[in-house]
């Protein structure tokens, strides 16, 4: 299934010209000073956005079991096209090549695609590049589409973009690689697995470290020792 790509386009036309005109209000504005700009304008546009989508599409929230919105839903929104919700995350910030922000759980997307509950993921990208005059990227994709351009950290366990990537391919006219949806799934669980058991052997070293450091620690008497310690004024 998956939204149409008119519909896709119109949700992100829509965004774009939002943002062409209120980067320039006073209460961007204001976020754009002092410390932590990028997680200020990601919560700011966040917000700003969804409610954009709440009014100009047919949209619905993710509920718990007592009914009340999910705090923790796929989607920042669900928009529905021909009777289907399809998860919409807004990501957004500062424009960084460099950067490789989180997506969404690894694991969670696995299990509503497990579940059948969604054949699809999509992101609605805003970013921001400050100065004179604030310059603005807009784009919406389905993640599911761009599995090329992801990195996977089983640590914390998300789905990270590979952003310089991400953004060179859109400018270069990059087209996806096609993928059944099995083909989609193979792909990620092969991330998954491979993740998970990095780190199980990374966990089985650092334990064995530390066992071998914690058996030997009370043969001597305690005393503080800051010789390898370095302090400045």
């Amino acid at each position: 299934m998956a939204l149409s790509s008119a519909l896709q386009k119109k949700i992100e036309d829509e965004a774009r010209k939002f943002w062409g005109v209120h980067a320039a209000d006073s209460g961007f504005e204001e976020i754009t000073r002092g410390k932590e700009v990028g997680h200020r304008i990601a919560d700011y546009v966040d917000d700003r956005t969804t409610a954009l989508l709440k009014v100009n599409f047919d949209t619905r929230y993710e509920a718990d079991s007592k009914g009340m919105p999910r705090k923790r839903s796929m989607g920042d929104v669900w928009i529905s096209e021909k009777g289907v919700f399809y998860p919409v995350n807004v990501k957004a910030g500062l424009q960084d090549m460099n950067g490789q922000p989180n997506l969404v759980s690894m694991q969670k997307l696995l299990d509503y695609l497990f579940n059948h509950w969604i054949d699809s993921y999509y992101l609605l990208i805003v970013k921001f590049a400050l100065g004179d005059h604030i310059q603005q990227k807009t784009v919406m994709v389905d993640l599911l589409d761009w599995l090329d351009f992801v990195a996977y950290d089983a640590g914390p366990g998300q789905i990270m973009l590979r952003e310089r990537d991400f953004f060179d391919a859109l400018a270069s006219g990059h087209r996806p690689v096609k993928r059944t949806m099995a083909e989609k799934v193979d792909h990620l669980f092969v991330r998954f697995e491979s993740g998970v058991e990095s780190l199980i052997r990374n966990r089985k070293t650092r334990l064995k470290r530390q066992k071998q450091r914690f058996k030997s620690f009370g043969d001597t008497a305690f005393v503080v020792d800051q010789s390898t310690l370095k302090f400045v004024p």
